[in-house]
């Protein structure tokens, strides 16, 4: 593996990466202010996809059964809604929404990935 040398690029994907990020958290505001659970859990999913290489392995494994557990929630949500034609997200829904999207604030800010840095902005994009 030492000797695995690949072409590197002058320019990398920083800045889409961040723009993803940024359109992604959008849309989890959105969807929490209108109280749309399965947007706002699947946008929270798409932002865990993109933060899992800021993770460490136990870190992405322990949040294996929140994932589960909110996503029967959301399906139990789902199905109620079908059948009662009204659309309502229950407060431990929400809450573990709420909780799941601020780990996920978390793993952002510790990656650096949230605020200026205050290196040499000449490394900023290298």
């Amino acid at each position: 593996m030492a000797d695995d040398k690949r072409a590197q690029s002058e320019f990398n994907m920083a800045v889409s990466y961040l723009n993803r990020l940024n359109s992604l958290f959008y849309v989890c505001d959105e969807a929490a202010m209108s109280l749309n659970a399965h947007q706002w859990f699947h946008a929270q999913l798409a932002i865990f996809r993109e933060l899992s290489t800021e993770m460490k392995p136990e870190e992405l494994n322990s949040k294996k059964d929140e994932i589960r557990e909110i996503n029967n929630l959301i399906n139990s949500s789902n199905k109620n809604s079908a059948r009662f034609g009204t659309y309502e997200i229950s407060s431990d829904l929400y809450e573990k929404l709420h909780e799941f999207e601020l780990y996920l604030r978390s793993i952002l800010d510790g990656a650096g990935l949230q605020k200026k840095m205050k290196e040499d902005p000449g490394n900023a994009l290298s």
